[in-house]
């Protein structure tokens, strides 16, 4: 498949995520777009910056969302965790650039103790 079908997939699977009241669907549509993103084979310059434009929106997205999430069960809560980690690039950007992004996550990630924190903190996820 060239760059330009695999982006063209994984745009219709991140927009079927957002309309996903699901969240294992949703993280899972999320999860397979992300990786044809990363495998797009051979993007020029310009498929290469939606690429990168299209992660860092789904990460904005979901640090924006993580407040949302404090009462979900540890399941549901792994899901996002496993996004966010596919995204920690993405993530560590925006977190150091927008203190509320960094808020959201540090609360995201303490949900569940905070053992979860101090790994991320110290690189062992996101």
């Amino acid at each position: 498949m060239t760059a330009s079908a695999d982006i063209a997939q994984a745009r219709m699977l991140l927009e079927k995520a957002e309309r996903e009241s699901d969240p294992e669907q949703e993280t899972r549509h999320i999860e397979e777009a992300l990786l044809l993103l990363e495998m797009a084979d051979d993007p020029n310059p310009d498929e290469a910056q939606l690429i990168g434009n299209l992660r860092s929106s789904y990460a904005r997205r979901l640090l924006t969302q993580m407040p949302n999430l404090k009462s979900v069960s540890f399941e549901i809560w792994l899901f996002y965790f496993n996004v966010l980690v596919q995204l920690a690039s993405e993530v560590e950007t925006l977190t150091r650039d927008q203190p509320m992004l960094a808020a959201n996550r540090r609360d995201f990630l303490t949900t569940w103790g905070p053992d979860v924190l101090a790994a991320a903190e110290r690189g062992d996820a996101t």
